[in-house]
């Protein structure tokens, strides 16, 4: 059995990722890990997994398989960087990190040691957007993210936030090489940020990727057109198809886990049977994780210089 640590119990991790941990106990000898021990050892009891202890060392006494890192954004080139070098498969939440100097170096360096680095972007891993990303010959892609009343400090919301829409987006455009890319935001009086995107275009093909931090609404909205139709899912949960004979709509199953429609438990076991195979690919590619940072990055950069 594969002994998986984790580090980090914030609110993702104990709503997202502790029930599926729960359900998977018998593939996985999961060791929990958090500075706050009052936390760590009542989440341990709650979901009946083992106690590492408080700090980095107490994980590094574990025979580790690999590390599930759910600790804050910037502290993940540290910890990343940390059980790399130990020869430890690692899987971090989204973003990697903010900086591309940082983020290539870690792959690189998980390239040289011959372990796993896996970025946790879920969404490639809903049923109802795989569904999108199966859809032949693809024309456009748009992908929408809006918040209710929302606005934040752009950097902040960018990683944070509008990373997701532009990840899924390139995956349904079939993550194409050097896109030709346009990008737009608009910020308040106070600089928080209201609404960005991007536009990108490549051979065949549009995309489009947004989020709306005061739209009034929080809903995430996911679009490809093809000759064949159009398909949008809304919300992870509903599809609706539109062709020349009308259009259908389709729901996640009733007895579907909303782990499973919102990606996190097909993510958690095809990283986890990645570990256990010797010869298993990385689920969330390097180059295309690499290629989603970077988009973000060039954004983040034009409201610096």
């Amino acid at each position: 059995m594969l002994t998986i640590g984790v580090m980090g119990l914030g609110t993702i991790a104990q709503k997202a990722y502790l029930p599926v941990y729960t359900q998977m106990q018998n593939q996985v000898h999961w060791v929990l890990s958090t500075r706050n021990d009052d936390k760590l050892q009542q989440l341990a009891t709650q979901d009946g997994l083992a106690i590492a202890g408080t700090t980095l060392e107490d994980l590094d006494a574990q025979p580790l398989d690999a590390v599930m890192i759910h600790t804050p954004t910037e502290t993940h080139y540290q910890y990343v960087k940390h059980f790399l070098e130990k020869g430890v498969n690692v899987f971090v939440d989204k973003p990697l990190a903010t900086d591309m100097g940082q983020i290539n170096e870690l792959y690189d360096l998980a390239d040289t040691q011959h372990v796993l680095l896996t970025v946790g972007f879920n969404r490639r891993f809903a049923p109802m957007i795989q569904d999108l990303a199966e859809v032949d010959d693809k024309t456009g892609v748009r992908v929408d993210k809006n918040r209710i009343d929302a606005p934040d400090d752009p950097e902040h919301a960018l990683w944070d936030l509008f990373i997701h829409p532009v990840d899924t987006a390139l995956m349904l455009a079939g993550y194409p090489e050097k896109p030709n890319t346009r990008y737009s935001l608009h910020t308040g009086d106070d600089g928080k940020l209201q609404q960005a995107s991007v536009i990108f275009t490549a051979p065949g093909i549009r995309g489009e990727a947004g989020i709306d931090l005061q739209a009034g609404t929080n809903l995430e909205e996911a679009q490809v057109a093809a000759p064949s139709g159009v398909q949008r899912v809304q919300n992870l949960d509903q599809l609706v198809v539109y062709g020349r004979g009308g259009a259908t709509q389709t729901f996640a199953p009733d007895w579907q886990p909303m782990l499973t429609t919102r990606g996190f438990q097909p993510m958690v076991q095809a990283f986890v049977q990645a570990v256990a195979d010797p010869e298993g690919k990385n689920p969330v590619s390097p180059a295309t994780s690499q290629l989603a940072h970077a988009v973000v990055a060039d954004l983040v950069n034009q409201i610096k210089a």
